[in-house]
């Protein structure tokens, strides 16, 4: 479904978590301490992300992202362990509605599920059910002609939001591992195009770098500043964004996805 955006749109997701499956002593630490960069990074810019962990409400970052109070959102990241096709129906519905409920107790506003090398093929009635408006798809499907990157309408108010680019790149002989300028000329044609760029930072990936990796950053994100100031690109959440393209959307007859979880 085409929808007319009245100037493009810039989403940040910041994927924070270990991998269970390869974790090594003192990396959370790390992990911790490219989160408090990033957050001073977006802070300096005024810029909103969208921050992906395990479960909001026992996260580590939770209490740091709330008390920045600049408008960042907490959304659900959902990996192989719970989300998929060997996962099973039953298992992801009792994780995610786990993870979303104890997270609004919490009174944070969880709309998001993030997923990490995993695709979620199935299933999207429970993510409608337990009250989600995006889906972000997996870093393995970013990289792909822009026209496919855009924003897809699933069901009832339910996005699609798949990532446009990754950072930090994987070239080993690229300054801070690539990409900067792939994520500039991005920006540029999200705003010349009214498109929506979608920005994924990877930050286990982030702790592996130097610090040139982090000023490749806040090189993109100067860009994507003077593009608004320009008036020619907004910056917001997913969940910003997907209102967004909820206020914009043409309505359409569509058959319902819900059935029972079990």
């Amino acid at each position: 479904m085409s929808i007319a955006l009245p100037n493009g749109i810039l989403a940040v997701s910041i994927d924070l978590e270990l991998d269970p499956l390869h974790c090594r002593p003192q990396q959370q630490q790390s992990l911790d301490r490219v989160a408090t960069q990033l957050l001073d990074l977006l802070a300096r810019y005024r810029l909103p992300a969208t921050w992906a962990v395990a479960d909001p409400a026992i996260s580590a970052a939770t209490e740091k992202l709330v008390a920045a109070g600049a408008g960042h959102e907490i959304a659900v990241l959902g990996d192989q362990a719970w989300v998929g096709h060997n996962a099973g129906r039953l298992r992801f519905g009792r994780e995610l509605q786990r993870r979303v409920v104890r997270g609004r107790e919490m009174g944070l506003p969880v709309t998001t599920l993030a997923l990490r090398n995993v695709n979620l093929d199935a299933h999207l009635d429970l993510v409608v059910k337990n009250g989600l408006s995006a889906v972000r798809g997996p870093e393995s499907t970013a990289h792909r002609k822009a026209e496919f990157n855009q924003p897809q309408s699933l069901y009832s108010g339910l996005w699609l939001m798949w990532p446009s680019l990754v950072l930090p790149g994987g070239s080993r002989w690229l300054p801070g591992g690539g990409r900067i300028w792939a994520a500039k000329r991005g920006l540029e044609q999200a705003a010349s195009r009214s498109e929506v760029f979608h920005l994924l930072i990877n930050g286990l990936a982030l702790t592996e770098r130097s610090w040139l990796a982090l000023r490749g950053i806040e090189q993109v994100i100067r860009r994507a500043t003077r593009l608004r100031s320009q008036g020619r690109l907004e910056i917001a959440t997913m969940a910003e964004a997907v209102n967004r393209l909820n206020g914009l959307r043409q309505t359409a007859p569509a058959r319902s996805i819900l059935r029972p979880a079990a």
